[in-house]
């Protein structure tokens, strides 16, 4: 039976909200026309902004903001691949100072809602304060990282796997090509 999730706290954006975003991220198929990325960001509160990078290496890959009308994202951005939607990063609880007690409850409190949704996360790096969490979700990585240092935001991200695996090797392609090497070294 699926979990049913409800309005749960004072937090800016409700935790539960952004449960409700993720889902319908995780869900279904992603774009791979301009019509179809539209249709899809368009769904859960957000806009295509501009690019955030320009296309002066030739790299396959490119950023742009998410214009959000959605209170409480402090910045949003998406990244492609080819054309495709590959990812999407949202700024969540974010205080100007470090250690902000909100952002520690936007966290546990969106990590709990995540892990009822989507079970146990794997959890990559343990020597942290508060390591990030990953969950794999129909071929979708959702990953969760809390940053305390300087100022505080919770950062949340999902990805296309597949997509994400196919730019890095084609970023690390694309650097190493062996038309620049030196015979001579």
């Amino acid at each position: 039976m699926p979990t049913i999730i409800e309005p749960s706290s004072d937090l800016i954006p409700d935790p539960a909200t952004i449960a409700v975003l993720v889902a319908q991220l995780v869900a279904g198929r992603w774009s791979s026309s301009d019509e179809e990325r539209e249709i899809l960001l368009r769904r859960p509160f957000f806009k295509s902004g501009e690019r955030l990078n320009h296309d002066s290496d030739g790299s396959s890959t490119a950023s742009f903001t998410l214009l959000a009308d959605l209170p409480g994202i402090s910045f949003a951005s998406w990244d492609s691949f080819r054309g495709r939607v590959m990812s999407g990063h949202f700024h969540l609880y974010t205080f100007p100072e470090a250690q902000a007690p909100a952002t520690f409850l936007g966290h546990s409190t969106v990590s709990g809602i995540l892990a009822d949704l989507y079970g146990r996360t794997a959890m990559p790096w343990k020597d942290e304060e508060v390591p990030p969490n990953i969950w794999k979700v129909n071929s979708r990585e959702v990953f969760t990282q809390l940053f305390t240092m300087r100022d505080s935001p919770l950062m949340l991200s999902i990805s296309d796997e597949e997509l994400s695996v196919a730019a890095e090797a084609g970023a690390s392609h694309e650097t190493r090509r062996p038309d620049t090497v030196d015979p001579s070294q």
